[in-house]
């Protein structure tokens, strides 16, 4: 399972507390993942996605990330819009580690893939690009071949 922070019921209420997003009906966590802890989180006005930013996550990064879900989001791309807090910040934190809340998308996994999808993550591909024209925030890619030998 990839939930690396357990967190409690009692935690996870006091972390909604800081959203104006309704109040925990139930939650659970979800093994889909290698990198973070996220949970489906039910409350009374919608589900939504915890995630808790495990140890390789930059911190400083994060506003990059969130800031462009939110911009693409805004541009009509089908994505997870994070919440503000109550203090308008997208990051809290939880258990000492930085967390957001983001809106959860309905759908799953494809487990067979034939050639529409790929022609459909291509048209998503171009309108992901398209709409991130603009985007003031930049990062360097951690990913990139200089990135690989620290990885």
């Amino acid at each position: 399972m990839a939930v690396y922070t357990h967190l409690t019921e009692a935690e996870i209420a006091a972390f909604l507390a800081r959203y104006d997003a309704g109040t925990l009906v139930s939650f659970k966590g979800i093994a889909e993942g290698v990198e973070n802890s996220n949970y489906l989180v039910v409350t009374s006005q919608a589900k939504y996605i915890l995630t808790v930013y495990e140890k390789r996550v930059e911190q400083n990064d994060l506003p990059f990330f969130l800031g462009m879900m939110e911009w693409l989001a805004e541009r009509g791309v089908p994505c997870p819009r994070p919440l503000h807090g109550r203090d308008g910040e997208m990051v809290q934190r939880v258990k000492d580690r930085p967390a957001a809340l983001v809106t959860f998308l309905e759908g799953q996994g494809c487990r067979s893939i034939r050639n529409a999808h790929l022609s459909q993550l291509g048209e998503h591909l171009a309108r992901v690009h398209l709409a991130g024209d603009g985007f003031p925030l930049r990062r360097a890619n951690a990913l990139s071949l200089r990135g690989w030998r620290s990885l």
